[in-house]
């Protein structure tokens, strides 16, 4: 009885194997005996070339997946009570600060001539960097130069606004003096730096020749047109030029300008298109402007007894009428 029981479990046993046996011929998966592996050196090298590059795949899908995605939505722009703060830096190399006046002027009729405060004018060194200019005239007797009168007593410019004042006084033009008088060695250029606050209407900000003032409700800039006979000099480059508030992804195409004047007086204009646009992110909500500018130049040169512009730089601004929302 117990031999057949043994015989009967063994041809069970032998039925299972068969079953298993067969699954067997679906195993994709086939499996290398130890005796045929073999590592070598340039397996290695390329099993952890192949790991650092999955890396990098998993890292690269990983830092798309995770980035923010900013959707653009056009829409009406219903803002235009509010204030436009204009951020310039702008270093004018061969300008002194005292030659020439900073002034914003708007469509809406409001002027702001002189600009200070907020908008400094820092007077420059030859190297660049903010000038050292002594607090007192030196007592010794300066040179005024060709504005001396011969035979006359001798007259002491001992400052460089005390020779300019000798020169305008013979109506004589001074600037191709500025460079080498040893007077006007401690500034021989400006830099304008800060934020002006305007109405949300179009404008324009220029740093342009003379002083400026209000005469019959009209913006005028006076100056000696004697004085910029010989030239003036409007070369400058643009650090800095931002229409609202920074924000993530907005360019400013002014910044980096570099314009030079080689002769003549210069008059540039970059006419700008001012695009208001409403940010949305994790720093909270951000009003700032886009923008696109072109820009002109002009030589306005003393011709016949005049000039025939003003020299200066100007950014003239209009607004479009929609806003651009970034969420």
């Amino acid at each position: 009885m117990s031999e057949m029981r043994r015989r009967g479990g063994d041809k069970g046993g032998g039925g299972d194997s068969t079953v298993f046996g067969t699954l067997k011929k679906f195993d994709v998966y086939a499996k290398v005996h130890e005796d045929y592996k073999v590592k070598t050196d340039s397996g290695g090298c390329i099993s952890l070339i192949s790991m650092v590059f999955m890396i990098l795949l998993f890292m690269n899908e990983f830092t798309a997946y995770m980035a923010i995605e900013i959707v653009d939505h056009i829409i009406v722009d219903t803002t235009l009570n509010q204030k436009l703060p204009i951020s310039l830096n702008i270093t004018f190399p061969h300008l002194r600060c005292d030659e020439v006046s900073v002034d914003t002027v708007d469509s809406a009729g409001e002027n702001q001539i002189n600009i200070h405060g907020s908008l400094q004018q820092i007077e420059l060194a030859a190297n660049g960097r903010k000038a050292d200019i002594p607090k007192e005239a030196t007592p010794e007797c300066g040179s005024c130069m060709e504005a001396q009168e011969e035979g006359a007593d001798k007259e002491c410019c001992n400052d460089c606004q005390a020779l300019k004042d000798a020169y305008s006084a013979k109506s004589m033009s001074y600037y191709h003096i500025l460079d080498t008088a040893p007077q006007c060695k401690y500034s021989v250029g400006c830099q304008v730096s800060g934020d002006v606050l305007v109405n949300k209407v179009g404008g324009n900000v220029h740093v342009a020749l003379g002083k400026s003032t209000i005469r019959d409700g009209k913006h005028v800039h006076e100056f000696n047109i004697k004085d910029v006979s010989d030239g003036f000099n409007t070369s400058h480059v643009i650090h800095k030029a931002r229409f609202g508030s920074t924000a993530p992804g907005i360019m400013a195409p002014l910044e980096g300008t570099s314009r030079i004047v080689r002769s003549g007086a210069g008059m540039f204009h970059y006419y700008i298109k001012l695009v208001p646009t409403l940010y949305s992110g994790r720093e909270g909500t951000i009003y700032t402007n886009q923008y696109a500018v072109t820009d002109s130049a002009k030589n306005v040169m003393v011709r016949k007894g005049e000039l025939t512009g003003l020299p200066g730089i100007f950014l003239v601004y209009e607004f479009n009428p929609f806003m651009v929302e970034k969420v």
